[in-house]
């Protein structure tokens, strides 16, 4: 089950991926209209992020398969996942966020 979680996880992070992709194209044509500073670069970094914790799951996921005595101890560390997973995934979709939120704000205000 965990195999199939972790496969699953990461489809999913290349979903964020791609959607981060398609957030910067429309915020780079949308800043080019307003004449807004291209705050649509920091989808880039954002992706680099996410990037970042879709490798890592997908080495997790590879350890799954492996047997236990050919597990290298830094990857089977809470930490080293914690680091390059859990923190890379909050800081890019957080960025990913704020930056959606400045471009697309006044839609909220529009009625």
């Amino acid at each position: 089950m965990n195999i199939i979680s972790a496969i699953a996880g990461s489809v999913g992070l290349a979903a964020v991926v791609f959607m981060l992709g398609v957030l910067a194209r429309f915020g780079r044509k949308l800043g080019a209209v307003t004449k807004m500073r291209p705050y649509y670069r920091g989808y880039y970094v954002a992706m680099v992020c996410v990037g970042l914790a879709f490798m890592m799951r997908l080495v997790r996921a590879s350890v799954f398969w492996a047997s236990p005595q050919d597990i290298p101890q830094l990857l089977n560390s809470p930490v080293f996942y914690l680091f390059l997973h859990h923190i890379a995934l909050a800081l890019g979709l957080t960025l990913g966020l704020g930056i959606t939120w400045h471009y697309w704000s006044w839609l909220l205000k529009e009625r």
